[in-house]
């Protein structure tokens, strides 16, 4: 570990420890002052006062294969099954047209700005995608305001901003790209999506809250790109009762990205992610009242303010130095062993394919200068994809094996998830939570219950005690996407959340997952 660094388990012990506890109302700021009773609405009088326009917007839960198995959602967007994700829907600017939706498909248009002047020839619509407003324009002066109670204990809570959708380039052909998805018209511009992070995520390790836990407690978060815009709404915020102390600020580089209203400018999104809550109930209660205890605000001058950009921050190195083939006994050799007792134990009735893994996911700045789809990505994970295939029948299965990420502590948690093309719906789930004793049947009696290793099944009925089962998707209750039939294009997707660094895990010190898929003969 790096020398002044404490154990990312360590600091979950303390975080942990310490949950519960928030500051009292009326307390004292950092410099000695009175903090005022904080108060929404107090905040939207001092920004109007300031000189601003202040706008509601929504967070609220996005649930991609609901959208999508409902018709309103054109892709799942590689959703993280078992997992939730969570998402702003913010109004158009002022002299911004509202995008109208398709109410044969069930989207709903836009609603549009409460401060529209008849007399001011408006900016175009964002190019529509359902559901509105969940990607946006900003203007360079602009801001997105967010105050919002965090997620109780769980393995893992972020909000990041992400780079949506940005114009196709004129002449050139996407058609061949991979993971390209286009959306707009001749009216709004040709965009495609990027999807890509933007810095660094606000997470449960470097939130700025009240508190002494970054879990059930209150933190602010301001998205702009403009240094003299954050300053004014941060005097805004003090004075309303909100201290620096928990303000976290998402800085957009203005000289990067294509700020703006007009036509061809990007659009940006908020998402929030919650993995592996400890109280399902009260996780459930958090999310049906995420509408109304959230505030959410986009913030508009009624003058523009001139750029002031920020600068592009670095981010946290990922790696240790320590490749994770040093960490575990005989790497190769409990491997190789895994390996053989899988292959002699199926591949007298299966025929079989070995798949190698390789860098599933771009980090978004170097998606978004080379113009390509990052999916979503956060510098917090890193991610391993397969090649894809097909399952033939229910007989076939998939079994997913290798180094215990969690073990060497290259991650907080890691998972393995089966998606399905072309959709990119997440499926079926394999949380390193599972995984205990999964390889001892596979290991010599050395290496039994060290867990080091594991070995884990996915398919249509349960083989093991180690099984997760695949769903269909015909007939399934849920909605299509909740699952997947037979003969559909799938691959599995391993996402390495958090070493001990605090980032993702680095490529080159990764032992990278195996997948085997088996076809009954």
């Amino acid at each position: 570990m790096r020398k002044g660094r404490i154990s990312l388990l360590l600091v979950m012990l303390l975080l942990s420890l310490l949950a519960g506890s928030s500051f009292a109302e009326n307390t004292e700021s950092a410099s000695g002052s009175l903090i005022p009773d904080r108060s929404p609405e107090t905040l939207r009088t001092l920004l109007e006062e300031a000189d601003f326009y202040v706008q509601d917007g929504i967070l609220y839960e996005f649930d991609t294969l609901k959208l999508a198995s409902e018709g309103k959602l054109l892709t799942c967007f590689g959703n993280n099954a078992g997992s939730v994700y969570l998402i702003l829907n913010l109004p158009p600017a002022p002299e911004q047209d509202a995008a109208e939706g398709n109410q044969d498909r069930g989207w709903e248009g836009e609603k549009p700005s409460a401060y529209d002047a008849p007399e001011i020839e408006n900016a175009p619509a964002n190019p529509y995608f359902s559901p509105a407003g969940m990607h946006f324009k900003l203007r360079q002066d602009e801001a997105v305001v967010l105050v919002t109670r965090l997620p109780d204990p769980c393995k893992y809570w972020s909000f990041i901003a992400y780079d949506m959708f940005t114009a196709q380039q004129e002449g050139k052909d996407y058609s061949n790209q991979k993971g390209f998805f286009g959306i707009g018209n001749e009216e709004s511009g040709l965009y495609h999506t990027i999807f890509g992070s933007i810095g660094a995520p606000v997470d449960m390790l470097n939130a700025r809250h009240d508190g002494d836990s970054a879990f059930g407690t209150t933190a602010v978060i301001v998205l702009c790109a403009n240094v003299t815009v954050r300053n004014q709404i941060m005097d805004s915020l003090e004075q309303a009762g909100y201290p620096e102390s928990m303000v976290n600020v998402v800085e957009i580089p203005s000289d990067v990205y294509r700020m703006g209203l007009e036509r061809g400018k990007d659009t940006f999104s908020l998402f929030g992610r919650i993995s592996q809550p400890e109280d399902r109930d009260a996780y459930n209660e958090y999310i049906a009242g995420l509408a109304e205890t959230a505030t959410v605000f986009r913030v508009t001058p009624k003058s523009e303010i001139p750029s002031v950009a920020f600068k592009v921050q670095p981010l946290t190195p990922r790696g240790t130095g320590i490749h994770e083939a040093a960490q575990v006994g005989s790497c190769t050799e409990n491997l190789d062993a895994i390996r053989s007792s899988i292959l002699a134990e199926y591949s007298e009735e299966y025929d079989y394919e070995e798949l190698t893994t390789e860098i599933g996911i771009i980090d978004g700045l170097t998606a978004y200068t080379n113009d390509v789809n990052a999916n979503g990505d956060v510098h917090d994970a890193a991610y391993l994809i397969s090649p894809e295939f097909e399952l033939k029948s229910d007989e076939d299965f998939v079994v997913v094996y290798g180094v215990n990420h969690a073990v060497t502590r290259k991650a907080h948690y890691f998972n393995a998830v089966l998606h399905a093309r072309p959709m990119l719906n997440g499926v079926c789930t394999v949380f390193d939570s599972m995984m205990s004793g999964s390889a001892d049947r596979y290991l010599g009696e050395d290496m039994q219950g060290s867990d080091e290793f594991y070995v884990y099944k996915m398919a249509r009925e349960e083989m093991d005690e180690h099984t997760a089962i695949i769903p269909y998707s015909t007939g399934n209750e849920q909605g299509k996407y909740y699952g997947v039939d037979n003969e559909n294009t799938v691959f599995v997707l391993f996402r390495i959340y958090l070493d001990e660094t605090g980032v993702g895990a680095s490529y080159y010190e990764l032992v990278n997952d195996r997948v085997i898929v088996f076809h009954k003969k």
